[in-house]
Order: C-alpha cells, then sequence, then structure tokens
C-alpha cells in the first residue's frame, strides 16, 4: 500500500502495531518464544541439580519434558508462516519475524543441550560415582552463569531491549573464564580421581553449559538486529560494545 493509497502502516517494537490483528499474532509468536526461553532455564538448573544431588527425578523430568519445546517450536515455526503467508511483512516487520524465527531456533537447541546434560548425568551417576567437589563447584558456577545469560536473553526479546542484550555480550568473558575452569579441573588428575568414561562423561556436560550460552548470545544478537538494524552475528565482541555504547543517542 502507498501513501496514496492509504495510511503507511507503521510498527512500534514495544507498544505494538497498527493493525491490531498483526500485533496479536506477533504477539502470540514471541509469548511462545518467552516460553520457550523459561523452559530451558527450567530444564538446565534440573539437569544440573541432578548431577550435583542425590536424586535423579530431576534428569529424568528433563528428558520426560523435552518434547514439549519441542512442540513450542513446531507452533512458532507455524506460527511464522502464518505471519509472513498473511501479512508478507515488509522492513522494519520482516526483521522482527526472521529474528524471531531464529531465536526460536536458538532457542530449541539450547533446550537440546539441557537434554544431553541430563542423559550425560545419568550415566555419570549410573554406579553412583561420586562428583569430585572441586568439580561440582565448578559445573555449578558454569550452570548459575549460563541460566543467569539465558534469563537475561529472553528478558532482553521480551521488549527488544538492545542495552540488556550488550549486558549479556559484556557477560560473556564470565562464561568463557567458568568453562576455562571446569576444563582445567577435568584435566587435573589430583582433583578428578575417575576413570575415563566418567571425566568424558563430565566433559559433556561442560560442553553443553558452554553451548547453552552461547546460544543466550546468539538470541542477543538478534535483539539487536531488531532494535539497531544491524546484522552483529559476526563482528567482534569488543568492537561491537564500544560502538553501541557509544553510538548517537
Amino acid at each position: 500500500m502507498t501513501e496514496a493509497e492509504g495510511p503507511v502502516v507503521r510498527t512500534n517494537l514495544v507498544n505494538g502495531h497498527t493493525v491490531r490483528a498483526y500485533d496479536r499474532e506477533l504477539t502470540r509468536l514471541r509469548g511462545l518464544i518467552i516460553e520457550m526461553g523459561e523452559r530451558v532455564v527450567e530444564q538446565t538448573q534440573g539437569a544440573v541439580a541432578a548431577l550435583l544431588g542425590e536424586d535423579l527425578s530431576n534428569a529424568y523430568r528433563v528428558l520426560d519434558r523435552e518434547p514439549q519445546i519441542d512442540y513450542l517450536a513446531l507452533d512458532a515455526d507455524e506460527e511464522v508462516f502464518r505471519v509472513i503467508a498473511r501479512r508478507q511483512p515488509t522492513a522494519v516487520d520482516l526483521r522482527v519475524v526472521l529474528a524471531l524465527a531464529r531465536i526460536a531456533g536458538e532457542a530449541e537447541r539450547a533446550a537440546d543441550k539441557a537434554a544431553r546434560i541430563a542423559r550425560g548425568t545419568l550415566d555419570f551417576r549410573a554406579d553412583d560415582t561420586a562428583l569430585p567437589p572441586s568439580i561440582g563447584d565448578g559445573l555449578r558456577a558454569q550452570g548459575e552463569r549460563v541460566c543467569c545469560a539465558v534469563q537475561r536473553s529472553i528478558a532482553a526479546v521480551a521488549q527488544f531491549d538492545s542495552e540488556l542484550a550488550l549486558v549479556i555480550f559484556e557477560n560473556e568473558p564470565g562464561l568463557i573464564e567458568a568453562s576455562h575452569t571446569v576444563h582445567l579441573a577435568l584435566c587435573s588428575p589430583a582433583q578428578t580421581p575417575l576413570p575415563p568414561a566418567k571425566i568424558g562423561a563430565l566433559f559433556n556436560i561442560a560442553h553443553a553449559l558452554e553451548h547453552i550460552g552461547r546460544h543466550a548470545g546468539a538470541i542477543a544478537e538478534q535483539v539487536i538486529y531488531v532494535a539497531e538494524g544491524q546484522d552483529v552475528r559476526f563482528r567482534n565482541r569488543e568492537i561491537l560494545i564500544e560502538a553501541l555504547r557509544h553510538r548517537p543517542g
């Protein structure tokens, strides 16, 4: 529709679209994605709790709930297809829809990693193997940082908040440090008097946590894509943070 044909439809990323039906569709899509993110946090926390504690029911619960997130991902995909088919979005509207589709994919893959942690926990604890305290402390710290990153990324999606996305980028060195600490401990024979198979299971768990943190960063990238109109997926983080922190107001 041109200006000669009628009013131009514009999007407000926080307050909504001038076409109410379109606004409802985007709200529904974003709601599905926020629910996926919240469940990723719950799944990750449950899997790590099973590893650190003595009750393995959390690990089984994570595996039982994994399909629910897959179904939410399918619902999100269907909603994306419907929005594109009905509205044929362009410019900012298209950017929002594409970003939400990518975010749904990141959340679904993060949920897969949480399930991997649960399976690794069951493998590690199959014969009641005790988790060395130093390794447990490291994985606990890593898990807390990762869950915080996911929570912040989903909060950023709720309002397409670029400032919150930048905080996620700024905290990424802490995620890397936490992962490095766990890896060093796993490579220290004095701290890990465990058979190779058990050490391998713990490495897989640590890697899964690391990847969940990366998915949180990827979600933050999509928030920046919508809020700032920049695709920052392959940008150097330090340069990106500096540029966005000092952009004109």
